[in-house]
């Protein structure tokens, strides 16, 4: 495990590869024969009796969104492919891409399997699936430290990193409630089987500058990490120098030694989902507003070790022989540069094995706010607004869309939009063609301007995801019968 810090430096890296925020296909919010409208709002209704997934691929959802873009990170110089960190890229040019708070976050939805039916009074899904999330938070501080350290003193704040996987069982519900005219609920129960989970949160580092190219280090900083049989292993003893001079060993983690034995489920744990959908025809013709809040809940570990920094003060040096991230001609390959840069972080922060117990963890919530109004001139064409907001601490983040929907015959639903948000600028499209046999649904939001790529094809912006997915519905309703009666 010499790459343990090629780990984690790649985690950066790999956000902006993945190239696609699960927020499921908002685009396709309005659209009534989207068949997976109920992980939106668990009160969607439905133009199809029913359906049946098809196995593995009835959705496939991956998505990356942030404000920092793979291209601040990698670059092209004189033909070749390099990081912020090669010495042919100026420090101003460098820093010009990030923010005062950089930040990613991806979430990856498969569905193995999804039924929905409807019976005399509801319709009702099961859903089986896997999802992750992962996102980090990075001040501009850090990339600062890490391209030139200059003689000054750092104040790193805020940095994390955070990932979990589980299996999610569901089953949802949902009716027209007819005490109020036009009022349908919806709520959906699901069991989650935990894999894994890591959190690291870097509260606070100080760097301040003791001498010519000498700096004194504090740190406050943890990492927890979940999954069945992990273990610290044996520790490292570490030499050190403190404030005065003199030099000690202190115990630290060796992430070399870090092992599972007997791996399996880490976790159990439940979540809800509800909503709410209200045609407002008696009040106001043509006009429907929803809500729907998402994801309340959470999943207990069995097996969690912690770790904690030593909460002292001392001499570091680090950062001086980081020279390049050039596998070609002069200068230490891509994997050396990586280990050389994560051993000075692991020093700066110096974690050693904490107190390790089982541990809850919630998921991120999401809300879900939206009105929608069919045109008056022509009923099968409407405009939406839909404001997302994901509540997860540092991870946060929210869009307001702009959806225009139009169903010209009842087999087919075409979606345009357009967003603003948290991580900027976004269009959107949606496509679901739905007849009696399938039903065939693909679309994507991706960042406003051009899209650049690397020599590899992969895009360098964060906001670009992809949503596809094949089913087999059965049968309509009377209320979509009515709508294209002529």
């Amino acid at each position: 495990m010499k790459n343990k810090y090629r780990y984690f430096l790649s985690a950066v890296l790999v956000c902006g590869l993945s190239t696609a925020v699960a927020q499921n296909l908002n685009s396709a919010y309005f659209m009534d024969g989207y068949t997976y409208g109920h992980q939106m709002n668990p009160a969607h209704g439905y133009s199809h009796k029913g359906y049946v997934s098809f196995p593995m691929l009835g959705n496939t959802n991956i998505g990356v969104q942030g404000n920092l873009h793979l291209g601040d990170l990698i670059m092209q110089r004189n033909g070749k492919t390099v990081t912020y960190l090669h010495p042919d890229v100026s420090y101003d040019e460098a820093m010009d891409g990030f923010s005062k708070r950089n930040k990613m976050v991806s979430d990856v939805r498969l569905n193995i399997l999804s039924v929905g039916f409807s019976t005399k009074k509801a319709f009702h899904t099961i859903d089986l699936g896997v999802r992750s999330f992962a996102g980090f938070n990075v001040p501009k501080d850090f990339f600062e430290m890490t391209k030139a350290l200059q003689n000054k003193d750092y104040d790193v704040s805020d940095l994390g990193v955070r990932a979990m996987a589980w299996v999610e069982l569901g089953y949802g519900y949902s009716r027209d409630l007819k005490a109020v005219e036009g009022l349908r609920l919806g709520g959906k129960a699901k069991l989650l089987f935990g894999g894994a989970y890591a959190n690291f949160s870097g509260k606070n580092l100080s760097l301040k500058l003791s001498g010519k190219d000498k700096w004194t280090a504090t740190a406050d900083a943890s990492l927890d990490i979940a999954a069945k049989g992990i273990t610290w292993g044996e520790p490292k003893q570490v030499k050190r120098t403190d404030a005065n001079g003199t030099e000690y060993y202190e115990e630290q983690i060796d992430f070399e030694n870090v092992d599972v034995k007997n791996p399996g489920l880490g976790g159990v744990g439940m979540a809800f989902d509800l909503g709410a959908e209200w045609d407002m025809q008696e009040m106001l013709p043509g006009l429907k507003v929803s809500a729907a809040l998402l994801d309340l809940g959470f999943i207990k570990w069995a097996d969690q070790i912690h770790a904690e920094n030593v909460s002292k003060t001392f001499e570091f040096n680090g950062f001086h022989n980081v020279k390049t991230f050039d596998n070609q001609g002069s200068g230490e390959s891509l994997g050396d540069q990586a280990d050389r840069l994560g051993d000075d972080i692991e020093d700066l922060y110096a974690l050693r094995s904490g107190e390790s117990k089982g541990k809850a963890t919630a998921l991120g919530a999401t809300l879900n706010l939206a009105a929608e109004y069919k045109m008056p001139f022509y009923d099968k064409l409407s405009v939406g607004l839909l404001s997302t907001t994901r509540i997860q601490g540092v991870y946060s983040w929210n869009e307001e869309k702009l959806i225009a929907t139009i169903s010209p015959i009842k087999q087919i639903d075409v979606a345009g939009s357009v967003g603003v948000g948290t991580m900027g600028a976004r269009l959107g499209f949606a496509l679901n063609i739905h007849p009696k046999a399938f039903n065939l649904f693909v679309g994507t939001d991706c960042n406003i301007g051009k899209i650049k790529m690397t020599k590899q094809y992969v895009p360098q912006h964060s906001k670009f995801n992809i949503v596809a997915g094949i089913n087999f519905p059965f049968g309509y309703t009377d209320k979509t019968k009515d709508k294209y009666r002529r």
